[in-house]
C-alpha cells in the first residue's frame, strides 16, 4: 500500500512540475511578445515624427521660430525667403543665398517661418537678420535679432529705404519687429561715413563703433570712406562722430586707440592723429553722455529665451530617458514574478507529498 501511494504522489509531482514550468515558459513568451509590440510601436510613432518633420513647406514649430510677413514687403508671389543670419563682431551662420536659410512657407497667409536656433542663434549673443526674396534679390535692411526676437513676426516698411551699409550705391527696406521694440534696425557706420540705423547692439557701444571705423583698412573702415565720398579726414571724422553723439576729447582718445589696436585683415595700423586737428573740430568739447565712451555696454538682453527653451529640451531628454527606464523595469519585475510562481507551486506539491506519505506510513503502521 507504501508503495502504491509513493508511486501515484510522484506521479502527481512530476505532471505538476512540467505543468508549471510550462505555465511559466508561456507567461514569458506573452511577456516578449507584448515587449515586442510595445518597442514596435514606439519606433512606428518616432518614424511618423521624423517623417512629419522632414516633409517640405511645413512651418518649424520650435522655441527659437522666428517669422517674416512677405506681404508687407509685397513678395506675395516670392518662391522662397531667405533668413540671412549674422553674428554682429562675428561671422554668418550661413553663406548668403545658402539653403541652409530658407524658411518654410506657412499655410496662404504668406508668412514665412524659421528655425533661427536650428542655425545656431544663441542666447546672449547679438546677431543682424536680413530677409531676401529668392526671385528677385530683393533684401531689408539689417535687424538686430537675438533670442528675445523668438516667437515674433518681422514686417517690411516699402516706403522707408535705408543705405546699404556696404554699398552705398544700394538702399534696402527697413524692417521691424511687431513685438520686440528693443530689436530694431542696427546703427551702423556706411562705407562712405554716414549713420544709418537706429538699435545700438548691446555687445558694442557708438564710441567703438568709431573707433572700429577709423582702425579699419577693409570696407567698413574710414579710408575706404575717404576714397567715395569725395570730402577729407577732417570733414568725415567730424560728421561722422558727430551722427554719434561724440565729443572732441572723445574723438582724440578714439584716434589715439585705433592707431593701437587696429581692425584690418592685414594687421596694420591707423593712424589720423595727423589728419584731424581738435581746434578746427567743429563738435562740442564734452558728450552727451550716451556714447558709451571707452566701454561696452555688454547688455544680456536675449538670455532668458534661450534659457527656458534649454530648461525645456532637458527636461524633454529627462522624459524620454524615464520612460526608457519604467520599460526596462517593468519586464524586468514580470519575469522575477513568474520564477517565484514556480517555485511557490513546487515547494507546496512537495509538502503535500511529504504529508501523504507521512499519514500514509502512520496508518499502515496501526
Amino acid at each position: 500500500m507504501f508503495k502504491k501511494v509513493m508511486g501515484l504522489m510522484l506521479a502527481v509531482l512530476i505532471v505538476m512540475s512540467v505543468a508549471a514550468v510550462g505555465f511559466s515558459a508561456a507567461q514569458v513568451e506573452i511577456t516578449s511578445q507584448a515587449a515586442k509590440a510595445e518597442d514596435i510601436a514606439s519606433m512606428g510613432a518616432e518614424s511618423d515624427v521624423v517623417s512629419q518633420g522632414a516633409e517640405k513647406d511645413v512651418a518649424p514649430t520650435g522655441a527659437g521660430t522666428i517669422s517674416f510677413d512677405a506681404a508687407s514687403a509685397g513678395w506675395e508671389s516670392a518662391s522662397a525667403i531667405l533668413f540671412y543670419i549674422h553674428e554682429i563682431g562675428g561671422d554668418e551662420l550661413a553663406a548668403w543665398g545658402s539653403k541652409k536659410n530658407l524658411g518654410g512657407t506657412k499655410g496662404d497667409n504668406n508668412i514665412w517661418s524659421f528655425d533661427a536656433e536650428k542655425l545656431g542663434v544663441q542666447s546672449g549673443k547679438y546677431y543682424g537678420i536680413i530677409f531676401n526674396n529668392a526671385d528677385t534679390n530683393a533684401e531689408t535692411y539689417d535687424l538686430l535679432l537675438t533670442t528675445d526676437c523668438y516667437g515674433d513676426t518681422a514686417k517690411a516698411d516699402p516706403g522707408t529705404m535705408i543705405e546699404n551699409p556696404v554699398d552705398s550705391n544700394k538702399k534696402s527696406m527697413k524692417a521691424t519687429w511687431t513685438n520686440t521694440t528693443s530689436c530694431g534696425p542696427i546703427l551702423q557706420i556706411t562705407s562712405i561715413g554716414t549713420l544709418v540705423g537706429e538699435t545700438v547692439p548691446g555687445n558694442t557701444t557708438k564710441y567703438q563703433m568709431f573707433v572700429n571705423f577709423l582702425a579699419s583698412k577693409d570696407k567698413d573702415g574710414l579710408q575706404n570712406a575717404l576714397n567715395f565720398n569725395g570730402k577729407d579726414a577732417q570733414t568725415t571724422i567730424d560728421d561722422t562722430a558727430k551722427a554719434l553723439g561724440l565729443s572732441k576729447s572723445e574723438v582724440k582718445k578714439a584716434i589715439e586707440e585705433a592707431a593701437t589696436t587696429g581692425n584690418s585683415n592685414n594687421g596694420d595700423k591707423n593712424d589720423w592723429s595727423s589728419k584731424w586737428d581738435e581746434s578746427k573740430s567743429s563738435l562740442p568739447s564734452e558728450s552727451s553722455g550716451d556714447t558709451g565712451s571707452g566701454s561696452s555696454s555688454g547688455s544680456s538682453s536675449g538670455s532668458s529665451g534661450s534659457s527656458g527653451s534649454s530648461g525645456s529640451s532637458s527636461s524633454g531628454s529627462s522624459g524620454s530617458s524615464s520612460s526608457s527606464s519604467t520599460k526596462s523595469g517593468s519586464a524586468s519585475n514580470t519575469q522575477t514574478g513568474q520564477e517565484e510562481t514556480v517555485l511557490f507551486i513546487m515547494l507546496g506539491v512537495m509538502v503535500a507529498a511529504a504529508g501523504v506519505i507521512f499519514f500514509a506510513r502512520k496508518r499502515e503502521r496501526a
